[in-house]
């Protein structure tokens, strides 16, 4: 899954400093996922009946991540879009 992400700017960081750490920890969801499936390929089906308890996990995790990834883009989302909506209604 290929997304675009936005980098919080110097002022952005300023105002919300846990950003950067939160973008950090995305971008480090997004690695863990794609080595899963890199190293199970078999996660990318359905789940199979004679499965290993390694491969169902690793497919569990996976999809957590994938999870963890979607709740900190919606929260980076949110959080940017009222910094911007601050910063328009600044006078000066």
């Amino acid at each position: 899954m290929s997304r675009r992400v936005r980098l919080p700017s110097p002022a952005d960081l300023a105002e919300e400093p846990a950003l950067g750490p939160l973008l950090l920890l995305e971008l480090a969801a997004a690695v863990a996922a794609n080595a899963l499936r890199a190293r199970h390929v078999a996660i990318e089906g359905d789940h199979q009946p004679d499965e290993t308890a390694d491969i169902t996990t690793a497919r569990v995790l996976a999809h957590e991540c994938d999870l963890l990834r979607d709740t900190l883009d919606d929260y980076r989302r949110r959080i940017l879009a009222r910094l911007d909506r601050e910063q328009r209604a600044w006078p000066f």
